[in-house]
């Protein structure tokens, strides 16, 4: 299946532990590209079969598909 790009937000009783929420989303097989701490969210690329498994993640409140818009030329 083809990767996508993922937007995640932490759930607000996890921001403390944000590091550990990270570790498990790599685990889960998350490629990281960003992680705002302040704001308790984070980005990155994951392979479609994997998408799933993200929202399963302790800590997750929210995972999002990074939607790409192109205008025509």
């Amino acid at each position: 299946m083809a990767e996508e790009q993922v937007v995640i937000s932490v759930a607000d009783d996890r921001f403390g532990d944000m590091a550990a929420v990270v570790e498990a989303l790599r685990h889960a097989g998350l490629r990281v590209s960003e992680v705002l701490d302040s704001v308790g969210v984070l980005t990155g690329t994951v392979d479609g079969d994997a998408l799933g498994s993200l929202s399963t993640v302790p800590g997750v409140a929210e995972v999002e598909r990074s939607r790409v818009y192109q205008l025509p030329d």
